[in-house]
C-alpha cells in the first residue's frame, strides 16, 4: 500500500522504553548546547493572516496558554477561500521589486497616529485605499476546488453527507467562516474580540535595537465609516514570536517580463489584466481572450469562460514531457485553442483609438497573431511579505547559495528559504512561516502544536548551527502534491511523540495516510489522465528503509529529513530514458 501510516510498534515501543530512552534522531546529541535555546520565557504570540492556517495556529497557541493576537487585512476569516466581487487595484506593470511587490508598506513618522480620508484626497477614492489595503483574493465566482472534499477539511469540522468531489469556492468560504465561528475567532465573535484584529494589515515586522528579544509589529487598520469616508489608525504592538499564515494575501501578481506587454498595459489597462482580476466570465461575453498560462488557473478561467467568450485560446509553452502539464492540457474544454508561448509584443501603433486587436503577438514559432480583445495573465504569484524589514535578499537569483551577513527569506520570490524543516527561521526561531495545509489531516495541526510546544520549552529544536548543517539548502519540492506531503505529516508526528516522551502530555495520532491515499489514488484516476495516475503509484516509499527515501546528502538525522527528490528509478517508472535525475530537475513552470 503507498504511504500507509506510521507503523503503530514505533509509539508502542517508544513508550514502553520510556522517557530513558533517546528520543529518535537525538541520539548524537549530548547535552544542551546541542538544542536551541529560547531567549527569553515566550508569551505574547502574533499570527500574520487569518485563512485557514491562520485560524488553525491561532486556536493551537491559545490553547496551549499564549496570549495571541491575529491580524487580518481583510473583514472577514477566509483567506484566499474570502471571496468578494471587489478587485485589487491593478497589478504593476513592470513587476515592482520583490521588497514590495504585494504592497508599499504605509508608516507615519510618529505612532500612534489616525487620519480621515475622503473621496478625492491626494487624488484617490475611499474604494481604491480599501482594495489597496484589503488586496482582496484571486478567487473567480465560479471557482471549484481541484481536491476532492475529503482534503479540504478543516479540523472538527467535516462536510455534509452527499458533498460532491469538487466544492464550489462558496462551499469552502462557508466551511472556512463555520471553522472560525467555532473557534470563536470569526469576525463579529465577542468570544476572543481582544484576539482577532480584522481589516487591520501588518506594515513592518522587526527587531528595533535595543530590544533583539522582542518583536515590534506595525499595524494599519481601516474602519470605513457611514458617511462614506475613511478612518485609519496606525499602531505598534510588541511580541516574543510571529507566526505568518499559509495564504495568498502576501503573494503579488507576477507579469511576466514580455516585450512590449508593460506599454500595451499602460495603454488599455482594462484590456490586458491578471488572473488575479478575473471574476465573472460574463464580463467578457462575445470576446475573443488570450489566456497566457496553462497551469490550474488558467484552465479553470479558460473553462469557465466557454458559453461567454466568443473564442478562448491558451498560450503555453511547447509541448512539455511533464505528465502533469500534459494532464491539464487534456482537461481543457475541447472549445478551447492553443497557440505557442508569446514571446512578445509589436511597437504601439500611434493610431489615436487603438484597441488590443491592434496589437501584434509574436509567438515562439515567429508567427504573428492579431485580432484579441483581452489578455488574461494566467502566470502566478511571487511571494513578497513587504513587512518583513531586512530578510529581503533581490540579488540572489534561482537557488543560489552565496555567503550573505544575513540569511534572507525571500529572494526572486520563488520560494521561501533559510528555514527549518519545522518553518521555523534558523536564525531565530521566534519566526515561523506555516508550511503545510491545514484543510489536510495532520500536517497542519501537527505544525501549530509543534511550535506551541518548542515555545513553550517542552519540544526542541537542534542548535542553529545543527539545524544549517542539515539544511538541504533553497532547493525546494516543486509543488505540495498530497503523495509527497504525507511525509511532513509522518515527519512531524514522529518528532512530537519523542518529544512528548521526553517532556510528557498526550501523544498525537499519526495522520490517517491509508484512508488518505486511497481516497486520492481513486480520485486522481477519475479526474485526471492515466499517466498521472501512473506516477502517483510510482514506487514512492512507505515501509521501505530511509535509505530508499530519496537524496539524502549523507545526513543522518532523521527527525530533520526532508524530502529532496525522487529517486531516478521512481521517475523512470513515469518518464523512460528520459527521466530527469532528481525530482528537482523536473520543471513544474506551468
Amino acid at each position: 500500500m503507498l504511504l500507509s501510516a506510521l507503523p503503530l510498534a514505533l509509539f508502542v515501543s517508544c513508550a514502553i522504553a520510556g522517557a530513558s530512552q533517546q528520543p529518535l534522531g537525538h541520539e548524537n546529541f549530548d547535552s544542551a548546547e546541542d538544542y536551541w535555546q529560547l531567549p527569553n520565557e515566550i508569551r505574547r504570540v502574533a499570527v500574520i493572516g487569518a485563512g485557514p492556517a491562520g485560524l488553525l495556529f491561532t486556536s493551537t497557541f491559545i490553547k496551549h496558554g499564549f496570549e495571541v493576537r491575529m491580524f487580518e487585512r481583510s473583514p472577514n476569516p477566509g483567506g484566499v477561500w474570502h471571496y468578494t466581487d471587489k478587485i485589487p487595484i491593478p497589478a504593476a506593470f513592470p513587476n515592482r521589486p520583490i521588497e514590495t511587490m504585494a504592497y508599499i508598506p504605509d508608516v507615519p513618522e510618529h505612532m500612534p497616529a489616525s487620519r480621515i480620508y475622503k473621496d478625492g484626497d491626494d487624488g484617490l477614492t475611499v474604494d481604491w485605499r480599501i482594495r489597496e489595503h484589503w488586496l482582496p483574493s484571486p478567487t473567480w465566482k465560479n471557482m471549484m476546488s481541484t481536491e476532492p472534499h475529503q482534503f479540504m477539511s478543516l479540523p472538527d469540522i467535516g462536510h455534509p453527507k452527499n458533498t460532491p468531489w469538487k466544492l464550489h469556492q462558496m462551499d469552502l468560504n462557508r466551511h472556512v467562516r463555520q471553522y472560525a465561528s467555532s473557534l470563536g475567532l470569526n469576525a463579529n465573535d465577542e468570544e476572543h474580540a481582544n484576539v482577532t484584529s480584522y481589516w487591520t494589515r501588518v506594515e513592518r515586522v522587526e527587531k528595533i535595537p535595543g530590544t533583539e528579544k522582542r518583536w515590534t509589529v506595525t499595524l494599519r487598520k481601516l474602519t470605513p465609516l457611514r458617511d462614506g469616508k475613511l478612518e485609519v489608525n496606525w499602531w505598534q504592538e510588541e511580541f516574543d514570536a510571529v507566526v505568518l499564515g499559509k495564504d495568498s494575501q502576501n503573494d503579488a501578481a507576477w507579469v511576466p517580463p514580455i516585450p512590449g506587454l508593460d506599454e500595451w498595459a499602460h495603454t488599455l489597462p482594462k484590456a490586458i489584466i491578471h488572473s488575479h482580476h478575473y471574476r465573472h466570465p460574463e464580463d467578457f461575453t462575445n470576446k475573443n481572450v488570450l489566456v497566457l498560462g496553462g497551469s490550474f488557473s488558467g484552465l479553470g478561467i479558460a473553462n469557465d469562460l466557454i458559453g461567454h467568450a466568443r473564442t478562448v485560446t491558451v498560450s503555453t509553452r511547447e509541448k512539455s514531457s511533464n505528465p502533469f502539464v500534459r494532464a491539464i492540457h487534456g482537461m481543457f474544454h475541447k472549445n478551447v485553442t492553443f497557440m505557442p508561448e508569446v514571446k512578445g509584443f509589436n511597437p504601439r501603433p500611434l493610431a489615436s483609438r487603438e484597441t488590443l486587436r491592434d496589437a501584434s503577438l509574436v509567438l515562439a514559432n515567429g508567427t504573428i497573431v492579431t485580432g484579441f480583445d483581452t489578455i488574461i495573465l494566467a502566470t502566478g504569484f511571487r511571494k513578497s511579505f513587504p513587512f518583513l524589514v531586512g530578510y529581503h535578499n533581490s540579488t540572489i537569483k534561482g537557488y543560489d547559495e552565496p555567503e550573505t551577513e544575513v540569511a534572507p527569506i525571500i529572494t526572486d520570490g520563488t520560494h521561501l528559504r533559510s528555514l527549518h524543516w519545522t518553518g521555523h527561521y534558523i536564525n531565530d526561531p521566534t519566526l515561523l512561516f506555516c508550511r503545510t495545509i491545514a484543510f489536510r489531516d495532520g500536517a497542519g495541526p501537527h505544525q501549530a502544536i509543534g511550535a506551541a510546544r518548542v515555545w513553550a520549552g517542552k519540544a526542541r529544536l537542534p542548535s542553529t548551527a545543527r539545524m544549517w548543517k542539515i539544511y538541504p539548502g533553497a532547493a525546494r519540492l516543486p509543488h505540495e502534491l498530497p503523495v509527497l506531503s504525507q511525509m511532513r505529516p509522518r515527519l512531524l508526528a514522529t518528532w512530537l511523540n519523542n518529544e512528548i516522551l521526553e517532556f510528557g502530555g498526550p501523544l498525537v495520532t499519526p495522520p490517517p495516510v491509508d484512508e488518505m491515499m486511497e481516497t486520492m489514488r481513486y480520485y486522481i484516476a477519475k479526474e485526471y489522465t492515466p499517466v498521472v495516475s501512473q506516477l502517483y503509484d510510482a514506487d514512492i516509499p512507505a515501509n521501505r528503509p530511509r535509505s530508499g527515501w530519496g537524496v539524502w546528502d549523507g545526513r543522518e538525522d532523521e527527525s530533520d529529513f526532508q524530502l529532496r527528490s525522487l529517486t531516478h528509478r521512481q521517475l523512470s517508472s513515469v518518464y523512460g530514458d528520459e527521466a530527469p535525475e532528481h525530482w528537482a530537475d523536473l520543471s513544474l513552470n506551468w
